[in-house]
Formats: C-alpha cells, structure tokens, sequence
C-alpha cells in the first residue's frame, strides 16, 4: 500500500474518531447535566397573536427561557418541516409534532409537540380515543405525555387520562420518571381553596347554556375526578408540591381575561413518585411576552437531573 494511501486512511480514521468523540460529548450533556428546565406551554391556536413570519416573537421568548425541553399544546398549522425549523431557533435540536392536517387551512386542529436539546426517541403518537391525543416520548432517561385533555365533557376526560394513565402502567416502565405535562382543561382538588366554587358555577351553567356542546359541570357541581385520578396513582403535581398553600392561575391572561370570570388553573405538570425528591423549582411564567401572546401563561419546572 503506497504511503498516499496509508494518509487517506489515517485522516479518514482520524475523522471518525473526531466524530465519535463529538458523538460521545453530544449524548455525554444530558448525562452529565446537573439540573434540566422543562416548560409546559399552550401556545394559543397555532400562536395566531404572533403575526411575524416564522413565529419570531416565540422564539425570542423561548431563547431568553433557555430551556432543555418544552412541551407545547395548539400547535396549529405547524408541519413536521416548520416545527422543526422553528425549534431549532431557539437551541433545540430535535422536535416532534402529535399529528399534522392534510388541510393547511383547518384552524380546527390541536396538536401537541414536544422540542429538545436532546434526542427525542421512543416516540408513539395516541389519537384513538383522545379528542386531540398524547404524544409519548422519551429524552435521555425520562418519559414525556404531552397532551392537552377535551375541552367540552367532563366524563370524557376521565376516560382520556384513565387511558394515558394505564399506558403508562402497563407499558414497558411503569416504575420509571414519568413526566405528564399540558392543557388538562379541568380542576385539582389541590386548588379547591383558590376557587369561589359558588362563582364558577354560575360561571360555567351561563356558559352550557349559550354552548349546548359543554358538559364540564357534573350534576350542577364542579367536577375534580380527572385530578384526582391522577393524584390517586401516586403522580406528584409539581406546583402544589412546591407551593401547598398558594393558588396559581395559569388562565386567563391579561388580554383574554374576559374569557373566564374566575382565575383557573388549567395547566400542569407532574412526575412519577420516584421523581419527588427531584424537583427543584417550578413557577407560572407570567411576564409581558406571556401576558399578551397566548390565552394560557406557561409552567416551568426544573429538576435534578440524577
């Protein structure tokens, strides 16, 4: 073998060990990350109040968030192509969309997505029997549900996180750390001293009176079933944990506060029980770009990464 030979051999080797070595660092960052910051965030309609091209002001918002993960809810008019154009924006890598329309004009068409700085895997995409389904997946050592619940029956969010909630129990790591994270559209037990239940019932008929499609109350009552479901297996709603004593809104914002009378919380996060002594910090982000952008403000939570 002639000497031009043996250097293109030994640059070609030398190449792939520079890349695996960029490999090894690459996965090596999660590992050895200490603390991951996850933010949970119904975006409102596809992010319709963000006029600009290619959602900037989104963006701009999630690069000063800096977070390792975001789940989002109503990614409507996102594909597969923008969603991940549009992650990677802001640092993130990797991005998977629930489901995409066949119809680029149906303004009727929720899908969750989930973006990280981190490889995304193990993906498995449920819409049967989900109004606008889960996304399950994987980063590092971690499993995500991002989802967001049905926004009109009561009885049939039950039966939507009953199903999500014995994927989980009967899948392949049921003991493992599990995060759930959305829009659930519906009420915690946990907050019960933060709602005037007297209010929002009055509230709520009004409403089941001027839209027939709503059956939120339950025999004239506000219902906790679908929480309570959740709290029953054992799963740690992160905000309470952090603040048992406070109650946080997460809707409406400013500038969609004449869609609900009463402050609600209908956004969260919760982790497994082998996760509890992780987490670190949790917070409503509430600031001027969440004010104004979407009907919902986010949640954040930041955990040991052990």
């Amino acid at each position: 073998m002639n000497k031009p030979r043996l250097l293109s051999l030994a640059v070609i080797a030398g190449m792939s060990l520079l890349g695996y070595a960029s490999l090894s660092c690459a996965q090596e960052k999660l590992e050895t990350k200490k603390e991951i910051k996850v933010i949970s965030y119904n975006a409102y309609w596809g992010m319709k109040s963000d006029k600009s091209e290619g959602k900037q002001k989104f963006i701009e918002w999630a690069k000063k968030q800096d977070a390792d993960i975001i789940a989002w809810q109503e990614m409507n008019h996102f594909t597969r192509d923008s969603l991940e154009k549009f992650a990677a924006a802001y640092g993130h890598k990797y991005a998977v969309l629930l489901k995409e329309s066949i119809d680029p004009k149906d303004d009727e068409f929720f899908p969750t997505a989930i973006t990280s700085k981190y490889p995304i895997v193990n993906v498995r995409k449920q819409v049967d029997n989900l109004w606008h389904g889960a996304l399950f997946a994987d980063v590092g050592k971690y499993h995500f549900v991002v989802t967001h619940m049905n926004p009109f029956w009561t009885s049939k969010r039950i039966d939507e996180m009953e199903l999500i909630l014995d994927s989980i129990k009967y899948g392949n790591d049921p003991q493992g750390k599990w995060i759930i994270a959305g829009d659930l559209n519906s009420f915690s037990p946990l907050d019960k001293s933060g709602y005037n239940e007297s209010v929002m019932v009055k509230d709520l008929t009004k409403k089941e009176q001027e839209r027939p499609i709503l059956h939120n109350l339950v025999n004239g009552k506000m219902d906790y079933t679908v929480q309570q479901n959740i709290l029953d297996r054992g799963y740690i709603d992160v905000l309470k944990h952090k603040y048992p004593d406070t109650f946080m809104a997460t809707a409406p914002t400013k500038i969609f506060y004449d869609q609900a009378k009463t402050p609600l919380r209908y956004d969260y996060i919760y982790v497994s029980p082998v996760m509890e002594k992780d987490v670190v910090d949790v917070k409503v982000l509430k600031d001027d770009f969440t004010d104004q952008y979407s009907d919902h403000y986010p949640v954040e939570m930041i955990i040991k990464n052990n």
